[in-house]
C-alpha cells in the first residue's frame, strides 16, 4: 500500500525486451500520472544511487515464469525470497536479489523496500509485451494509482 511521502515507484527492465519491459512501462504510466516514478534497467548498483535517502521504495520487474504469464506478485525485499520466487537470471551481474544483500549490508537500503513481481513468458527482442503481461500492466497502474488516491487511466 502506498503510504504518506511518496515513495519511490523503479520499474526495472529493458523496454525492448517483450515482457521484461513490464517495469518501465508501469513507471511511465505512473509518472506521468505525478507519481515519483521511473524506469530502471536493472543495474543493481544503479539501484543503491536511486535508494540513497530513501524511505521507501517499490520496486517492479518481470518474473520469467511462463506458466503463470501475468500474475502480479508482492514480495518482500528478502535476498532469499526472491531468488526462491524466481529471480536468478538477470542481464547484469549484479541483479535485484544482489542489490538488495549489498545494501543491506552496506545500510543503504530503505527502510520500507517491496518488490512487485509480474510473470512473463516471452523476453525475446520486441517492444510489445505478452497480453498477459500487457493486462498484469494495467492493472497495477490501477492499483497503484488508487493506492495512491489519483485517477485511473488506462496505459
Amino acid at each position: 500500500m502506498i503510504e504518506a511521502g511518496r515513495p519511490l515507484i523503479v520499474g526495472l527492465g529493458h523496454r525492448y525486451r517483450r515482457d521484461d519491459a513490464v517495469g518501465p512501462l508501469v513507471a511511465e504510466a505512473l509518472a506521468a500520472r505525478g507519481l515519483d516514478a521511473r524506469a530502471h534497467e536493472g543495474d543493481g548498483l544503479g539501484l543503491l544511487e536511486l535508494w540513497d535517502g530513501r524511505a521507501r521504495c517499490l520496486m517492479i520487474d518481470a518474473l520469467a515464469d511462463a506458466a503463470r504469464a501475468g500474475a502480479i506478485l508482492r514480495l518482500p525485499a528478502d535476498p532469499s525470497v526472491l531468488r526462491a520466487a524466481g529471480f536468478v537470471h538477470s542481464s547484469h551481474r549484479i541483479g535485484l536479489p544482489e542489490a538488495v544483500a549489498l545494501g543491506r549490508s552496506l545500510g543503504r537500503l530503505p527502510a520500507n523496500l517491496e518488490v512487485i513481481a509480474v510473470a512473463g513468458r516471452d523476453f525475446a527482442f520486441g517492444d510489445e509485451p505478452s497480453p498477459e503481461v500487457r493486462r498484469a500492466a494495467d492493472a497495477l497502474v490501477a492499483e497503484l494509482v488508487a493506492e495512491a488516491g489519483l485517477e485511473a487511466v488506462g496505459l
